[in-house]
């Protein structure tokens, strides 16, 4: 096995744990987004924020 080779298992690894790392941490928001929504009227909702700027 070359350098090169190994070069490039070692950056594939690391994507292929980066990308797990992000999957786990949508399903993680997810979750808290259907206990924060769950709450019925004081639950928080996307777009319920205001924008900066609009009090213009």
């Amino acid at each position: 096995m070359s350098y090169v080779d190994a070069g490039y298992g070692i950056a594939l690894g690391v994507l292929a744990l980066y990308s797990l790392s992000l999957l786990l941490r949508r399903r993680r928001l997810e979750r808290a987004a259907e206990r924060v929504g769950a709450g019925g009227e004081d639950g928080v909702r996307l777009g319920d924020a205001p924008s900066r700027g609009s009090d213009r």
